[in-house]
Protein backbone atom coordinates (compact mmCIF):
# COMPACT_ATOMS: atom_id res chain seq x y z
CA UNK A 1 0.00 0.00 0.00
CA UNK A 2 1.58 3.27 -1.06
CA UNK A 3 1.66 6.48 0.92
CA UNK A 4 -1.12 8.28 -0.99
CA UNK A 5 -3.51 5.33 -0.59
CA UNK A 6 -2.76 5.16 3.13
CA UNK A 7 -3.34 8.94 3.45
CA UNK A 8 -6.69 8.65 1.66
CA UNK A 9 -7.77 5.76 3.90
CA UNK A 10 -6.80 7.68 7.03
CA UNK A 11 -8.65 10.77 5.80
CA UNK A 12 -11.73 8.66 5.03
CA UNK A 13 -11.58 7.10 8.50
CA UNK A 14 -11.34 10.54 10.09
CA UNK A 15 -14.33 11.78 8.09
CA UNK A 16 -16.32 8.66 9.01
CA UNK A 17 -15.46 9.14 12.69
CA UNK A 18 -16.48 12.82 12.52
CA UNK A 19 -19.78 11.94 10.82
CA UNK A 20 -20.41 9.21 13.36
CA UNK A 21 -19.86 11.66 16.23
CA UNK A 22 -22.07 14.25 14.52
CA UNK A 23 -24.91 11.75 14.01
CA UNK A 24 -24.54 10.58 17.60
CA UNK A 25 -24.72 14.17 18.81
CA UNK A 26 -27.84 14.88 16.69
CA UNK A 27 -29.45 11.66 17.90
CA UNK A 28 -28.68 12.61 21.51
CA UNK A 29 -30.19 16.07 20.96
CA UNK A 30 -33.31 14.51 19.39
CA UNK A 31 -33.59 12.10 22.31
CA UNK A 32 -33.19 15.00 24.76
CA UNK A 33 -35.83 17.05 22.90
CA UNK A 34 -38.17 14.05 22.91
CA UNK A 35 -37.54 13.61 26.62
CA UNK A 36 -38.34 17.30 27.18
CA UNK A 37 -41.57 16.88 25.17
CA UNK A 38 -42.49 13.84 27.25
CA UNK A 39 -41.77 15.81 30.44
CA UNK A 40 -44.02 18.62 29.20
CA UNK A 41 -46.80 16.08 28.58
CA UNK A 42 -46.26 14.38 31.94
CA UNK A 43 -48.80 16.48 33.91
CA UNK A 44 -51.65 15.34 31.62
CA UNK A 45 -50.39 11.77 31.61
CA UNK A 46 -50.27 11.79 35.42
CA UNK A 47 -53.91 12.91 35.75
CA UNK A 48 -56.48 10.36 36.81
CA UNK A 49 -58.54 9.04 33.87
CA UNK A 50 -61.52 11.27 33.12
CA UNK A 51 -62.70 14.37 31.27
CA UNK A 52 -61.21 17.68 32.36
CA UNK A 53 -62.81 21.03 31.50
CA UNK A 54 -60.26 23.85 31.34
CA UNK A 55 -60.10 27.54 30.39
CA UNK A 56 -63.89 28.04 30.34
CA UNK A 57 -64.98 31.62 29.63
CA UNK A 58 -68.02 33.51 28.39
CA UNK A 59 -68.19 36.58 26.20
CA UNK A 60 -69.76 39.81 27.47
CA UNK A 61 -73.32 40.31 26.22
CA UNK A 62 -74.51 43.74 27.41
CA UNK A 63 -78.21 43.30 26.56
CA UNK A 64 -80.49 40.38 27.45
CA UNK A 65 -81.93 40.20 23.92
CA UNK A 66 -78.46 39.24 22.64
CA UNK A 67 -77.31 35.65 22.79
CA UNK A 68 -74.16 34.83 24.72
CA UNK A 69 -71.37 32.45 23.79
CA UNK A 70 -69.19 30.24 25.99
CA UNK A 71 -65.91 28.54 25.19
CA UNK A 72 -63.61 25.98 26.83
CA UNK A 73 -61.16 23.14 26.31
CA UNK A 74 -62.27 19.62 27.22
CA UNK A 75 -59.41 17.14 27.69
CA UNK A 76 -60.27 13.44 27.48
CA UNK A 77 -57.74 11.53 29.57
CA UNK A 78 -59.33 8.12 28.93
CA UNK A 79 -58.99 5.32 26.37
CA UNK A 80 -62.57 5.82 25.11
CA UNK A 81 -63.97 8.47 22.78
CA UNK A 82 -66.64 10.68 24.33
CA UNK A 83 -68.75 13.67 23.33
CA UNK A 84 -70.28 16.79 24.82
CA UNK A 85 -74.02 16.25 24.19
CA UNK A 86 -75.68 19.04 26.15
CA UNK A 87 -75.25 22.13 28.30
CA UNK A 88 -77.61 24.02 30.58
CA UNK A 89 -77.21 27.28 32.46
CA UNK A 90 -79.39 29.34 34.83
CA UNK A 91 -78.54 32.51 32.87
CA UNK A 92 -80.35 31.48 29.66
CA UNK A 93 -83.69 30.01 28.62
CA UNK A 94 -82.05 27.77 26.02
CA UNK A 95 -78.49 26.49 25.63
CA UNK A 96 -77.29 24.88 22.41
CA UNK A 97 -74.09 23.51 20.94
CA UNK A 98 -73.11 25.36 17.76
CA UNK A 99 -70.46 25.31 15.05
CA UNK A 100 -69.37 28.46 13.25
CA UNK A 101 -67.82 27.91 9.83
CA UNK A 102 -66.90 29.79 6.68
CA UNK A 103 -68.01 28.67 3.22
CA UNK A 104 -65.99 28.81 0.00
CA UNK A 105 -67.22 32.35 -0.65
CA UNK A 106 -66.03 33.65 2.72
CA UNK A 107 -69.49 33.83 4.32
CA UNK A 108 -69.70 32.88 8.01
CA UNK A 109 -72.55 30.69 9.18
CA UNK A 110 -73.53 29.16 12.50
CA UNK A 111 -75.41 25.88 12.87
CA UNK A 112 -76.61 23.87 15.83
CA UNK A 113 -74.91 20.50 16.34
CA UNK A 114 -76.13 17.62 18.47
CA UNK A 115 -72.72 16.82 19.95
CA UNK A 116 -69.07 17.83 20.01
CA UNK A 117 -66.63 14.92 19.83
CA UNK A 118 -64.02 14.57 22.56
CA UNK A 119 -61.61 11.88 21.24
CA UNK A 120 -59.66 9.62 23.60
CA UNK A 121 -56.43 11.22 24.86
CA UNK A 122 -57.17 14.43 22.97
CA UNK A 123 -58.86 17.81 23.33
CA UNK A 124 -62.12 19.29 22.11
CA UNK A 125 -61.46 23.01 21.73
CA UNK A 126 -64.49 25.28 21.85
CA UNK A 127 -63.37 28.68 20.57
CA UNK A 128 -64.59 31.70 18.58
CA UNK A 129 -65.08 30.83 14.92
CA UNK A 130 -65.52 27.12 15.66
CA UNK A 131 -67.46 24.96 18.13
CA UNK A 132 -69.02 26.87 21.03
CA UNK A 133 -71.93 26.96 23.47
CA UNK A 134 -74.76 29.39 22.66
CA UNK A 135 -76.70 30.95 25.56
CA UNK A 136 -80.07 31.96 24.07
CA UNK A 137 -82.72 34.23 25.63
CA UNK A 138 -80.53 35.51 28.44
CA UNK A 139 -82.28 36.28 31.74
CA UNK A 140 -79.81 39.10 32.48
CA UNK A 141 -76.87 40.77 30.75
CA UNK A 142 -73.54 38.97 30.90
CA UNK A 143 -71.28 41.58 32.50
CA UNK A 144 -67.51 41.49 32.72
CA UNK A 145 -66.26 40.38 36.12
CA UNK A 146 -69.20 38.03 36.77
CA UNK A 147 -69.31 34.28 36.23
CA UNK A 148 -71.68 31.97 34.38
CA UNK A 149 -72.48 28.48 35.65
CA UNK A 150 -72.46 25.84 32.90
CA UNK A 151 -73.68 22.28 33.51
CA UNK A 152 -72.14 19.94 30.93
CA UNK A 153 -73.56 16.57 29.88
CA UNK A 154 -71.40 13.95 28.16
CA UNK A 155 -72.19 10.81 26.23
CA UNK A 156 -70.23 8.58 28.62
CA UNK A 157 -68.61 10.64 31.39
CA UNK A 158 -70.38 11.96 34.46
CA UNK A 159 -71.92 15.46 34.17
CA UNK A 160 -69.77 18.39 35.28
CA UNK A 161 -70.58 21.95 36.34
CA UNK A 162 -68.05 24.70 35.71
CA UNK A 163 -67.93 28.45 36.31
CA UNK A 164 -66.97 30.51 33.28
CA UNK A 165 -65.82 34.09 33.89
CA UNK A 166 -67.43 36.71 31.66
CA UNK A 167 -64.79 38.56 29.63
CA UNK A 168 -64.86 41.29 27.00
CA UNK A 169 -62.16 39.65 24.90
CA UNK A 170 -60.53 36.29 24.49
CA UNK A 171 -58.15 35.34 27.32
CA UNK A 172 -54.73 33.86 26.67
CA UNK A 173 -55.24 30.11 26.85
CA UNK A 174 -52.72 27.31 26.32
CA UNK A 175 -50.74 27.96 23.16
CA UNK A 176 -53.32 30.01 21.26
CA UNK A 177 -51.65 32.48 18.91
CA UNK A 178 -52.44 35.72 17.13
CA UNK A 179 -54.45 33.87 14.45
CA UNK A 180 -57.19 33.45 17.04
CA UNK A 181 -57.78 37.22 17.10
CA UNK A 182 -59.17 36.89 13.57
CA UNK A 183 -61.50 34.11 14.73
CA UNK A 184 -62.75 36.37 17.52
CA UNK A 185 -63.48 39.19 15.08
CA UNK A 186 -65.27 36.82 12.69
CA UNK A 187 -67.35 35.35 15.51
CA UNK A 188 -68.28 38.86 16.72
CA UNK A 189 -69.54 39.91 13.27
CA UNK A 190 -71.31 36.59 12.78
CA UNK A 191 -73.17 36.91 16.09
CA UNK A 192 -74.22 40.46 15.21
CA UNK A 193 -75.58 39.20 11.87
CA UNK A 194 -77.46 36.36 13.58
CA UNK A 195 -79.15 38.79 15.98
Amino acid sequence: MNRSTRTLLMAGAAIAATLSLTFASVAAQDEEAMSDDMDAMAPMEEMEPGLYVMDAWTRVSPMVDLAGAAYMVIHNNTDADDALVGVSSPVAEFVELHLSSMDDEGMMSMNQVMEIAVPAHADAVLKPGSYHVMLIDLHEPLEEGTEVELSLEFMNAEPQTVSAPVMSGMPMMGDMDDDMDMDTDMDDSMEEDED
